[in-house]
């Protein structure tokens, strides 16, 4: 009977974040009458790609503002990778009291909201282009450093490199290996897996991006497409869908590339628990 509920509990939590995703899809192959009926219906009385070709062509400065989420998406996704796994191996192998205490502010500005680290940013772009002459804002770079710089990669490296067996490092350094020698050929193959769900949380993080557009940008062109998708709904209902399906698609497509890593990690955790 406990076994029976489980599944019952499992399969309506999935039912429950499967179906809108199942409703915009399907909503995207209806055609403007369908969507303007006031009945709800789930499926299409008859499929057609009109939303898709109204999007690609009438709309084409959709896929524009698409280019602008992956620019912003992969210059944080590299940066931010380089940094955290630099700093997650700093804090990991360099016991000190001041790395000790560097890590607990790291940790610290992990547990701020992000509209009071905005403020900062604000202030600090103001400073650099009134004494260093760049101008920041309105520019896909003021959105990409501060992003480079989030805590969550290295709070989440940081525990996984220390969960690495210490005889790992101990004969790298026997062998006479450097610290980056040990980085890079010992420490980042044994967290492959965990490197790619990182990867991911940061994929899924800047490609949903709204705040950080809305307060440094000011030109339509230079914004993500997930601002746009607000345009779309308010002012273009008969294509919306579509717009969602397409942005959708990168995370989904990213999600089942890794999935299997993702898999490895948590069984490795789950044996480590034990």
């Amino acid at each position: 009977m406990k076994k029976f509920t489980v599944k019952l509990l499992s399969a309506f939590i999935i039912i429950v974040f499967i179906f809108p995703i199942l409703y915009t899809i399907s909503h995207s192959f209806m055609d403007g009458y369908q969507l303007k009926n006031n009945e709800v219906e789930i499926v299409p009385e008859i499929f057609n790609i009109q939303q898709y070709y109204e999007i690609s062509v009438e709309k084409n400065e959709y896929f524009k503002l698409y280019i602008n989420s992956a620019i912003m998406t992969a210059g944080v996704l590299l940066g931010q990778m380089i940094v955290s796994i630099g700093a997650a191996y700093y804090f990991s192998v360099k016991k000190s009291r001041y790395s000790e205490v560097l890590f607990l502010i790291y940790t610290f500005f992990m547990l701020l909201p992000l509209q009071i680290t905005l403020i900062p940013n604000v202030l600090l772009y103001n400073s650099i282009e009134r004494y260093l002459g760049l101008r920041l804002f309105n520019t896909q770079f003021a959105v990409i450093l501060p992003g480079v710089f989030s805590t969550l990669g290295v709070f989440f490296l940081k525990q996984f490199f220390e969960s690495m067996p210490q005889s790992y490092y101990e004969i790298a350094k026997i062998d006479g290996a450097s610290d980056l020698e040990i980085l890079l050929h010992v420490v980042l193959p044994y967290s492959k897996n965990a490197i790619a769900a990182l990867c991911l949380l940061i994929f899924i993080e800047n490609w949903n991006l709204i705040e950080q557009p809305i307060i440094f940008l000011s030109s339509m062109s230079k914004m993500p497409v997930s601002i746009y998708l607000n345009t779309l709904y308010s002012s273009y209902r008969e294509i919306f869908y579509a717009g969602s399906v397409l942005f959708m698609f990168p995370v989904i497509y990213v999600f089942m590339k890794i999935r299997d890593k993702l898999k490895v990690m948590v069984l490795k955790i789950s044996d480590e628990g034990r």
